[in-house]
């Protein structure tokens, strides 16, 4: 495995045109995607590089709010050996639904620290759907996954058929490394084709963001490698020990067309 070639950064950075795919002069979005934690060296050769990673997206502050909102979310549930697509292995998780979207009222400036954070990354996130399709997308409600340190996160592609176009996720407590593959299909054993060849590695330390769009969310599984894996980043061997693991995902919802 080797770090990204200066020909891959420069095509990432000609894809993206800046921090964001699609950002304008009235953004908001301040964060700055690191290619370098995006590894091309085994990626196919039509691979889109539609995965991005924002390492140190959040503050140890902001981080910790996260963390005891989802442990208060968490108290009562017990770790489940497996779920009914075999995806996934010892894992508990929750809604994380903001008062806005609980009661439709809640206003952003009076809403708790995690959720003017969701809030926020949503802001980001916008920034890579296209300015046709931004003003007609919603969101579902984030699922926090808590993943122990001996669970397991298998290659899958999230179902097509209520969520959109972005799947992004908050990485918490543990750092890890996320492997994307050329797949067959939703949610089957067999997602992550071989024969196609090639595979796209993100680094995912704890406080950071990465987001999947385009090929990467639709045509690519995506999984989490061992405790232990190795990540190279400039010119670096980092082993990655993957402890227990608190991830808050986003997921926009599947817009159908009135003329359809």
């Amino acid at each position: 495995m080797s770090c990204l070639s200066s020909s891959s950064r420069a095509a990432a950075s000609r894809f993206l045109c800046g921090p964001c795919r699609y950002l304008t002069t009235t953004s908001s979005c301040t964060a700055t995607p690191n290619f370098d934690y995006v590894n091309l060296a085994n990626a196919p050769s039509n691979y889109d590089n539609s995965a991005v990673v924002y390492p140190e997206f959040l503050s140890e502050e902001e981080g910790q709010s996260l963390v005891e909102e989802v442990s208060k979310r968490l108290k009562r549930r017990r770790f489940e050996d497996g779920h009914w697509d075999s995806v996934i292995t010892k894992y508990r998780e929750t809604e994380m639904a903001t008062p806005n979207e609980v009661d439709g009222e809640s206003t952003i400036e009076d809403a708790p620290q995690y959720a003017q954070i969701i809030q926020r990354t949503r802001g980001l996130l916008k920034t890579y759907v296209s300015p046709q399709l931004r003003n007609h997308m919603a969101w579902l409600p984030c699922h926090a996954i808590d993943l122990s340190k001996n669970g397991r996160l298998d290659a899958h592609v999230d179902s097509v058929k209520f969520s959109g176009g972005i799947v992004a996720g908050i990485s918490l407590l543990s750092d890890s490394i996320m492997r994307l593959r050329p797949a067959k299909g939703e949610w089957t054993d067999d997602s992550s084709d071989e024969s196609l060849g090639g595979h796209v590695d993100l680094y995912l330390p704890k406080l950071s963001l990465y987001c999947l769009h385009g090929m990467s969310r639709f045509h690519y599984s995506h999984e989490l490698l061992p405790s232990d894996s190795v990540y190279e980043i400039n010119g670096k061997n980092v082993q990655v020990t993957r402890g227990r693991r608190l991830s808050i995902i986003f997921r926009d919802a599947l817009v159908v067309s009135k003329d359809a």
